[in-house]
């Protein structure tokens, strides 16, 4: 029964739980232990044309003694290819972003994993059948590896007394450019949502990715090109936070607020590699085009329109700097079909010319050092000078100091919807207190136009939320910290309501009838 309120009551202590020390919300911890190069599966390799070993890195906060904590698996860029070779500074799982934002989710009691998944297609190929099925086909071995790893820490749990102390029902996933690309793909569930026009093969007729070939979507049947891992356990996900990169086709997400995860979204206006709406993928090695796709402010004023995104309800009414930029360009046009610059729940960084990742930094002297031991074991030829000037074509003020302020949008953004949407309050032990502890009256109920709450002077109420019978969060009230509220019904429809008021000693729950 106390769970069943719990459920109910979680917008409350996001909003009253802004206060200093918040574990989730700020950080709540000064140390972070990281575990380095952890196997979670073995699969085929295209690039290495053998098995592969895929590996990821543990973050957790030291001294903390929580056993059940919600866990987030971060999957870096890198244009599906190794870094280095990929063109690019970025593409592995110690990228300065990657750390940074690990270590930030640690300190406030997360557990985070950076993931590495397998790389290979052929992005100089002459014909764009061959980019564009390699592609695919890459980014649906990423999916399944996302998957996998997935499925790795709930069989932990099951096999491994839960080694990294996690909860297995509070599981997100944070992509960051092609990242992201993989993170998506928690929308994707049966091969056939990736049986669409765009994907045949123009020279066989046939679709791109086969799954007697490649294998099923959660990568569970050994195929020529697949095997399975962790077979048995779930890989379903309850958030998705995306920077920098797009979904496949915007078809897979079907908007079931039941079944589909929230989902927050990040995006320069003027990235010339993905698309912030619906446009073409470009890949930084060659500048060819590969395939259209649909980006950030797609997926998300799709989730918006369909009850996805709804548990943010709350959050994107909070009074934040963030939440007014968002509203600003949300008024905005930005491009010929009418679509408007934001929407709630995804936040764009404004540029007036083509930029891209301007969360990223890195040091050159340290790079410098990094190429010359790469080249020197594999034999490569990479220039670091190149590299750096590459990155900053679309990141030319590059700094530690500019990706810092990225990255705390990023997080300030995030975190509260985080809180909603895995249902983070929940973790916390609450009693549930009776009417007659707190001595409550509240009248008139039914109630037109106000209802009056009344208690004990010595059991002032904290704050008041307002779900309709469905547990939608409709009203929230907070910082009253008096033994008396009149609540105004406003713009209330007519209907059964649950009043959740929070004491210093717990919740209480009462029922309210509106009527006209």
């Amino acid at each position: 029964m106390k769970q069943q309120y719990l459920s109910l009551i979680f917008a409350l202590f996001l909003s009253s739980g802004l206060m200093a020390q918040t574990r989730y919300l700020e950080e709540v911890y000064t140390d972070v232990n990281v575990e380095y190069g952890i196997e979670y599966a073995q699969n085929i390799s295209v690039l290495l044309q053998g098995v592969e070993s895929l590996k990821l890195d543990v973050y957790t906060p030291a001294g903390d003694d929580a056993t059940e904590r919600p866990l987030f698996l971060y999957f870096h860029t890198g244009s599906f290819l190794p870094q280095y070779i990929n063109n690019q500074i970025t593409g592995g799982r110690k990228d300065s972003t990657v750390v940074e934002i690990c270590k930030r989710l640690a300190r406030r009691g997360f557990v985070a994993a950076s993931v590495s998944y397998r790389a290979g297609w052929l992005p100089t190929a002459q014909d764009q059948d061959t980019r564009t099925g390699t592609l695919l086909q890459a980014a649906y071995r990423g999916i399944q590896d996302m998957k996998t790893a997935v499925r790795f820490f709930r069989q932990s749990v099951k096999n491994d007394d839960n080694p990294y102390g996690i909860d297995t029902t509070r599981v997100g996933l944070i992509g960051q450019g092609t990242g992201g690309y993989i993170a998506f793909g928690a929308y994707l569930d049966t091969i056939t949502e990736a049986h669409i026009d765009k994907f045949i093969d123009s020279r066989t007729l046939d679709y791109y990715v086969l799954e007697e070939v490649h294998g099923n979507v959660q990568g569970t049947n050994l195929t020529q090109l697949n095997l399975p891992n962790h077979v048995g356990h779930t890989d379903d996900v309850q958030f998705v936070m995306e920077f920098g990169g797009a979904m496949g086709d915007i078809s897979w997400l079907n908007g079931e607020p039941d079944r589909e995860p929230p989902v927050v979204g990040f995006h320069t206006n003027i990235d010339p590699f993905a698309p912030y709406g619906d446009g073409a993928v470009i890949v930084p090695v060659t500048n060819q085009f590969v395939v259209n796709v649909s980006g950030p402010r797609t997926v998300v004023q799709k989730a918006n329109d369909t009850g996805v995104n709804a548990v943010f309800e709350v959050a994107n009414q909070e009074n934040t700097p963030l939440n007014a930029k968002v509203e600003a360009y949300s008024s905005i046009v930005y491009d010929t079909t009418g679509l408007t610059l934001a929407t709630e729940n995804c936040y764009p960084f404004v540029f007036s010319s083509a930029a891209s990742g301007p969360w990223e930094w890195w040091d050159f002297d340290q790079l410098s050092a990094e190429i010359e031991d790469f080249n020197e074991i594999t034999g490569e030829d990479i220039s670091a000078a190149t590299l750096d000037f590459t990155g900053k074509l679309t990141n030319p003020d590059m700094s530690k100091e500019k990706a810092m302020r990225y990255i705390d949008t990023i997080m300030n953004y995030t975190l509260p919807r985080a809180y909603y949407g895995m249902d983070l309050a929940n973790i916390s032990s609450v009693d549930i207190l009776d009417a007659s502890k707190v001595e409550l009256e509240m009248y008139p109920n039914p109630a037109s136009d106000y209802v009056v709450f009344r208690t004990a002077e010595e059991m002032p109420i904290k704050d008041i939320a307002i779900y309709n019978i469905e547990g939608r969060l409709m009203r929230v009230v907070m910082d009253i910290n008096n033994h008396a509220y009149e609540f105004q019904r406003k713009n209330l429809a007519p209907g059964m309501y649950v009043v959740k008021m929070r004491f210093d000693e717990g919740i209480l729950s009462k029922k309210l009838v509106i009527r006209d």
